[in-house]
């Protein structure tokens, strides 16, 4: 117990955040992967990737492009990143615009 308590006050707070979104994400595709009976084949074919790449995507390590959360996002219907230009962008502190996870 004691090295993984070790290796938990290593991470800092801005990689638990990276690592939080990224694994809320791959909530995400799984949720959506259910609700349209998809399987990990299925699901790679209409995205055009293969089954092992989804596996990645699912163990919510994976370092996604905006051009593969597009593909996610049309295939399975549902909306990963927040990004209407309808409302005024979050910013952090620093004047950052945050994405809406």
């Amino acid at each position: 117990m004691a090295l993984l308590d070790n290796l938990l006050a290593e991470i800092t707070s801005e990689q638990q955040t990276r690592t939080d979104r990224k694994m809320r994400i791959a909530c995400v595709i799984d949720d959506a992967m259910r609700a349209k009976g998809f399987g990990k084949k299925q699901f790679a074919d209409k995205v055009g990737r293969k089954p092992s790449e989804i596996t990645k995507w699912l163990s919510g390590t994976h370092n996604f492009t905006i051009e593969t959360i597009s593909d996610i996002e049309r295939v399975l219907g549902v909306r990963i990143l927040n990004l209407s230009s309808r409302t005024k962008p979050k910013t952090n502190i620093s004047g950052n615009v945050i994405a809406n996870l």
